[in-house]
């Protein structure tokens, strides 16, 4: 009787290992920030919102090219994210965010990353 509980009690503990392994894995397409390049600036995602005040303004560009989510954007009109054809659009107001809206007109707002000297 003892040698199968403790068999069983292998077998469980086992069994809840490997479930817990699986379920703690690491997703490395969304764990990664989102990133936008536009007129040589980066803007990163962020969970800020505008104020009433602030507008979308006039669109400064397009997605041109998605790179692979581990990889920063290199070049202009890349994103790490958003699919090509998605809109770049200023804020009125200011020049620290833009919209970005993706092909289902989802519009994220990006802010840009100030470089540390």
């Amino acid at each position: 009787m003892k040698r199968t509980l403790s068999f069983l009690l292998v077998v469980y503990l086992t069994v809840l290992t490997a479930c817990n392994q699986e379920s703690t894995g690491t997703n490395t397409e969304s764990s990664s920030a989102i990133i936008v390049v536009v007129e040589n600036k980066e803007y990163n995602g962020t969970e800020d919102k505008l104020d009433q005040k602030q507008e979308i303004g006039d669109q400064i560009g397009t997605i041109e090219k998605k790179t692979k989510a581990t990889k920063m954007s290199a070049g202009n009109n890349q994103s790490n994210y958003f699919t090509v054809g998605s809109e770049i659009y200023s804020v009125k107001g200011t020049e620290d965010y833009i919209i970005v809206k993706d092909k289902d007109h989802k519009s994220q707002l990006m802010k840009k990353v100030v470089q540390k000297r």
